[in-house]
């Protein structure tokens, strides 16, 4: 079966990635020498760090041409040369034979088989339609770093965008989703390591099995979201501040850094636990400043230092190394769309409301029981999952005395990432990052708190939990069957016949793909640019379209028609279905009346019908 055998290929392709990752990796967390780490967090940090390092590489491949399938597999290959430490510690794993499998560990491992099925589908989230995957589509086209002057999203971090690039180079976006997966099961992994050393091992198993059936965790693990990756490295940074809390060891720092760095280069918003990071540091040595701003500034330095790719290609590409903020900075010339792009970006952003303290403290039940007022959209995504943690941790009230000292420190990395959160614009998604400390808690709270409790309240604690649990899975099937992947994952039905019930633009989009390569084509009305193999240009939705803008600035069709050939445009796609959708929330057309009459007179009479669909129409310009 082609849909098994393009499974096989991609799920060994992943493989290959994550052990290329390991090989690099070692040769740096090996020079930690930190003799006390487990075999299990040596693996975790190690794909960690190489998974860093060959975002450092795909960056460097971009500046020489290099973004091509041969430049892909020879950095695949450089990492499997360097990778017989790493599979030493691999071997070091394997699992003792253990008679216990109780309804959690059957529990995991459905949803690890829920989650591989969901990377197996393709990729139908709308964000990575519109950037995660479609920045990386036009990189591979370009084989180089290309500017998009008419979007906002490729001026934002890319390191997880580096590793969907590379995805792409060696196969297709199933080795790239399976890489994000990847990510996702070493975060649950590092999750019970943590637990396995400073908790207990019955924890270490109830923290996996909270994060593994937590809704968001399993619909974001692929994809294209990037939440989970971010995940991945803001729980390393603060495991790593913990290993330095507990040691002092100047190495961990670094290494804390090093992933506080690499969390900042995949989102903006890693900065909010970096930042926390860095209040843990000050007040671990609260009496002692002179080494509290020594370590303050090692730890920052290096996170800097990591990040700083990102904010010399901005500096390049928009003259601001922090865009989109600080907006009104840089050099306009660069790329003249973009300021009012990034106005209209954070303008975009007012249907989330901050809150005030009335509403933060009514927080939790709205999390609990009204958590799809926490974004709209595919942010819904990251909706479900929550209200375990909403009901357990409360329940530390009733341990505090048993916890270990460790368990203070994830309380205060917590409110200082959660308060933050709370007085801005909060979407659950963006919380993300915290659930592996929330589920460690949660974890404790029921080893500590509920299960020292009577067997009545015993009983009626795993009965709240387990109708939580069970509304959390009834979410998880009813968006699973609105986007239906795993027929597709299985085989049972065919991937552009899939592709083409779920997206109302990929039928055209194929056509489109079939033109010549000299083709240009504009899309209008829509701008998600995955899936079209040929150049495109899609409509922004944060600033003013520039075909409205040209059908406006022309004296007559004729003059329109002429400009648009100057530009080297072959053909226009219009998307009529999102073109309606998106104008309701956005205006995002504003034809002037002479625009309106330009643009009307030369559909009629420069540009001719080339095919049409229910949703499209592309016409070829005469």
């Amino acid at each position: 079966m082609p849909a098994l055998r393009t499974a096989l290929t991609s799920t060994v392709l992943a493989g290959l990635t994550f052990l290329s990752a390991g090989g690099y990796g070692s040769h740096f967390t090996r020079r930690l020498a930190y003799e006390p780490w487990t075999p299990l967090e040596e693996m975790i940090f190690a794909s960690a760090v190489g998974y860093g390092v060959i975002d450092f590489l795909m960056m460097a491949a971009g500046t020489v041409y290099a973004w091509t399938p041969i430049g892909a597999y020879l950095l695949l290959f450089g990492g499997l040369a360097l990778c017989g430490p790493f599979l030493k510690i691999l071997r070091s794993l394997r699992p003792r034979r253990s008679g216990v499998h109780g309804l959690t560990t059957v529990l995991i491992a459905l949803c690890a088989l829920w989650a591989f099925l969901l990377a197996l589908a393709p990729v139908t989230y709308y964000d990575s339609l519109v950037y995660h995957f479609a920045i990386p589509a036009a990189y591979v086209h370009a084989h180089h770093w290309v500017a998009m002057k008419e979007l906002i999203y490729p001026a934002f971090p890319q390191n997880l965008e580096m590793l969907w690039t590379l995805g792409l180079l060696l196969g297709s976006d199933m080795v790239s989703n399976l890489i994000s997966l990847t990510l996702t099961f070493l975060t649950v992994a590092a999750t019970g390591a943590f637990a396995l050393r400073w908790l207990t091992k019955r924890e270490s198993r109830l923290a996996i099995f909270f994060l593994a059936v937590m809704p968001a965790m399993l619909l974001l693990s692929s994809g294209g979201y990037v939440d989970t990756g971010l995940t991945f490295y803001v729980f390393l940074s603060f495991y790593a501040l913990c290993l330095w809390w507990e040691m002092g060891r100047a190495s961990m720092l670094v290494l804390a850094g090093v992933m506080g760095g690499l969390a900042m280069g995949i989102k903006y918003t890693g900065g909010i636990p970096f930042a926390a990071g860095g209040v843990l540091i000050l007040c671990h040595d609260h009496r002692r400043w002179p080494s509290a701003a020594k370590n303050l500034l090692l730890y920052s330095l290096t996170g800097l230092l990591i990040w700083c790719p990102w904010l010399i290609k901005n500096t390049i590409y928009v003259g601001n190394p922090f865009f989109p903020f600080m907006y009104e900075w840089g050099n306009p010339t660069l790329s003249p769309w973009v300021r009012q792009a990034a106005a209209g970006y954070f303008q975009g952003l007012a249907e989330y409301h901050p809150r005030d303290l009335l509403g933060f403290l009514r927080l939790p039940l709205d999390i609990m029981v009204r958590s799809m007022r926490f974004g709209g959209g595919m942010d819904v995504l990251g909706d479900y999952g929550w209200a375990p943690f909403v009901v357990l941790l409360p329940c530390l009230a009733f341990c505090r005395k048993s916890l270990p000292p460790i368990a203070r420190v994830m309380i205060a990395f917590a409110a200082l990432f959660f308060v933050p959160w709370a007085f801005s614009r909060p979407v659950l998604r963006f919380l993300l990052p915290l659930a592996p400390v929330l589920s460690l808690l949660s974890a404790a709270a029921w080893s500590r708190g509920i299960l020292q409790r009577s067997r009545r309240s015993q009983w009626l604690a795993k009965g709240l939990l387990s109708v939580i649990i069970l509304c959390g899975f009834g979410f998880f099937f009813l968006v699973t069957g609105i986007i239906q992947p795993f027929p597709v994952a299985l085989g049972l039905e065919h991937r552009d016949h899939y592709l083409a019930r779920q997206l109302n633009y990929y039928s055209a989009a194929q056509f489109v793909n079939g033109l010549s390569d000299q083709s240009l084509v504009f899309v209008l009305g829509d701008q998600r640019g995955y899936y079209y193999n040929k150049r495109v240009i899609v409509s922004p939705v944060f600033n003013q379209n520039p075909m409205v803008a040209w059908a406006n600035n022309a004296s007559s069709p004729r003059e329109l028609a002429a400009l648009l050939k100057t530009r080297h445009l072959t053909h226009i796609l219009i998307n009529h279905s999102e073109w309606a959708r998106l104008e309701q929330s956005y205006a995002l057309f504003p034809f002037s009346p002479v625009g309106l009459r330009n643009w009307n007179s030369f559909l009629a009479g420069f540009a001719r019908p080339v095919y049409h669909d229910a949703h499209c129409d592309v016409l070829a310009l005469l």
